[in-house]
This record gives structure tokens, sequence and C-alpha cells, in this order.
């Protein structure tokens, strides 16, 4: 599996919590986790950075929104805490990634100049995760911008995937002998 960004890393956690936690996925196995510039931890002015360097709006369109957005979340954070029962935004997400039970290799592929996700935050999972005996590999780059290591880095990104490809398919092949 490759995942791209927070958004990509969402959509991971989910499938591996069905894989490993589902009677119905149960028939399905990790065999390895590409990383791509995530994943991070959740913050509120972190999300709204990210949308306001996406976003192409009028400038006085954008700010509203912004502001809006982080109203919003306030709201929606206070709520959660004054009535616990209220469920609204999932905080687990970094405490899953943290605790995932995947224990297939995990590739790691970031950067130091990332303006979206602090490379700190990937380094972080990446002790955790090894500290739970996951095999984990990484490929950091210092200058590249967000998902765009491809871009910068095209022979040292490819070689990076293959070889983890390569490592995945050959310890896939061992543990069938």
């Amino acid at each position: 599996m490759h995942t791209f960004s927070n958004g990509g890393c969402r959509v991971y956690r989910h499938l591996s919590d069905l894989v490993h936690n589902s009677k119905q996925f149960a028939s399905l196995t990790l065999h390895g986790i590409i990383f791509d510039s995530a994943p991070s931890k959740l913050k509120i002015f972190r999300g709204i950075r990210v949308y306001m360097s996406l976003a192409s709006y009028s400038f006085f369109v954008k700010y509203f929104v912004a502001t809006c957005m982080f109203l919003w979340l306030v709201f929606v954070h206070v709520l959660s805490r004054c009535m616990p029962f209220v469920r609204i935004l999932d905080d687990s997400f970094w405490a899953f990634l943290c605790e995932d039970p995947a224990i297939c290799p995990q590739l790691y592929l970031y950067s130091v100049q990332d303006a979206v996700i602090p490379y700190s935050d990937i380094e972080e999972l990446i002790a955790v995760r090894r500290s739970r005996g996951v095999q984990v590999l990484t490929q950091r780059w210092d200058d590249s911008a967000h998902v765009s290591h491809l871009i910068a880095h095209r022979e040292s990104y490819i070689m990076a995937c293959l070889d983890f490809l390569q490592r995945c398919l050959h310890v896939n092949n061992l543990s069938m002998l």
C-alpha cells in the first residue's frame, strides 16, 4: 500500500483497522506500506495553514472561510470536551498509527523542507514503530516540497520504492517456503 499525506494515511488507518479487526477482511494481509509525506499529528492551525496554501479564492473569501473553519473547529473541540459522548472529531488518528497492529515492513519518504507535514512528527512515529519491532526503512531529503519527492528526486525515489517492494516480496516469498 502506498499512502500520500495525511489524507492517504487516514484511509490507511481505517483499512488497517478493517484488516486486523474484522472477520470479513481477515483473509487480507498487508505486506508493506509506503508513507509519502506522512503522517503528522492533527492540529487545528496546521489544517488551516494547509487550506490557506491550497485555496485559490480571493483574499477576502480565503480568510473568511479560514476564520469560519477555525471557529467551527474550536466549537467542536469545546463541545467534545464538555460532552465526552459527542465524538465529532476523530482524535485517535495518531494513537492508532503508533499502536497499528500491522507488523509488515514500512517505508517513510519525507523531507525536512515539507511545509505541510513536519519531519519531526514522521521521525517520532518512525521511532515508535521501530520500538514495536516493525521493520522501518526511510528516505529523507532536505529540500523537496510536500508530496513532491518524486519530482525533485526521481531516481532516489524510484530506487527507494523498488528496493522496498523487492524486500517485501523477498520476505513474503521466504515465509511461504
